[in-house]
C-alpha cells in the first residue's frame, strides 16, 4: 500500500512540475519585449474572413481569414531575439458563411475579389484524343469513358465526373469518385449541371460534393462579353483555345484550376 501511495505522490508531484514550469515559462515569454511586440501588431496584421454570398439555391464562395498566433509567431523569432514580420505565424478563421455548410446550393462563381477564372471542358469521345497537350483546364469526363488509361492520360489536368451525360446517380458517383481518387492528382469533390437541376444536386450532396452552374459559357466572343473576377468559363470545344488563353491573360486573369478558384 505504501508502495501506491508513493507512485502515485511522485506522479502528482511530476505532473505539478510540468504545469509549474509551463506556466513559468510562459510567463517569462509574456514578460518578454518580443512577446509585447508581437501582441501590439498582431489587429494591424488580421485579415477578416468573408462570408459567402447566398442568394435563393446559389451560393458564391467567400474568404478565409487570418489572425496571428502570438506563441508561435515568438518561438520563430525568438532565436534572433527581433521582431520579423516575415517569421509571423497564423491562423486561419473560417467564414460563418461557407461552402461546407451548404452542399445544396450551386456555385455559380468564384468569389470576386479574386482576379482569376477557371477554363472547363467536358471530354467525351469527340475531343478525348485531342487533349495530349491541353493544359491548366478543368476537365469533366464522361461516365463512359471514365477508364484507367484515360485518367492516367490527362491526370495533369484537374479530372472529375461528368455522369452520363451530366446525369449523376450514386452508382455512378460511387464508381467514378472511387477511379479519380485512387488514380488522379486530386480528389472527386465537384459536380457539374449546365443548368439548376434537383436530382444532380441531391444526388452530389449525398456524396459529400458540390455541384457547379459555369457562368460564362461559349466561345471567344462569349468570353470576352462576359469575362469578370471569378468566372467559371465552360468551353464549347478547343478549336480556340490558344486565343482564349492568350486573351485571359492579357487581360490580367489568372487562369486556375477549379479546386483553387473556390477554395475559400
Amino acid at each position: 500500500m505504501k508502495e501506491v501511495i508513493k507512485k502515485i505522490s511522485l506522479l502528482i508531484l511530476i505532473c505539478f512540475s510540468f504545469f509549474y514550469t509551463d506556466k513559468v515559462i510562459n510567463y517569462i515569454n509574456s514578460s518578454s519585449t518580443l512577446m509585447k511586440k508581437i501582441d501590439s501588431i498582431k489587429e494591424e496584421y488580421k485579415v477578416e474572413e468573408v462570408n459567402a454570398y447566398i442568394e435563393d439555391d446559389t451560393i458564391i464562395p467567400g474568404m478565409k481569414g487570418k489572425e496571428v498566433n502570438i506563441n508561435k509567431s515568438y518561438n520563430n523569432m525568438k532565436e534572433y531575439n527581433t521582431f520579423i514580420e516575415d517569421y509571423l505565424v497564423y491562423d486561419n478563421i473560417i467564414p460563418t458563411i461557407n461552402l461546407e455548410d451548404h452542399k445544396d446550393k450551386y456555385i455559380i462563381k468564384g468569389n470576386s475579389n479574386k482576379k482569376e477564372v477557371s477554363l472547363i471542358l467536358l471530354v467525351d469521345t469527340n475531343n478525348i484524343n485531342k487533349l495530349n497537350n491541353i493544359k491548366d483546364i478543368t476537365l469533366f469526363i464522361n461516365h463512359n469513358i471514365l477508364t484507367i488509361d484515360n485518367i492516367n492520360k490527362l491526370k495533369e489536368n484537374e479530372i472529375y465526373t461528368y455522369g452520363n451525360n451530366g446525369i449523376y446517380n450514386k452508382n455512378i458517383l460511387i464508381n467514378d469518385n472511387t477511379l479519380i481518387n485512387n488514380l488522379s492528382n486530386n480528389r472527386s469533390k465537384y459536380c457539374l449541371t449546365k443548368e439548376k437541376n434537383k436530382e444532380v444536386i441531391n444526388a452530389c450532396k449525398e456524396s459529400e460534393m458540390y455541384t457547379i452552374i459555369p457562368n460564362v459559357t461559349g466561345d471567344y466572343l462569349n468570353i470576352k462579353e462576359k469575362l469578370s473576377n471569378g468566372s467559371i468559363i465552360l468551353l464549347n470545344n478547343i478549336n480556340n483555345i490558344d486565343n482564349i488563353i492568350k486573351y485571359i491573360k492579357n487581360k490580367g486573369y489568372k487562369i486556375v484550376y477549379l479546386d483553387t478558384l473556390l477554395q475559400e
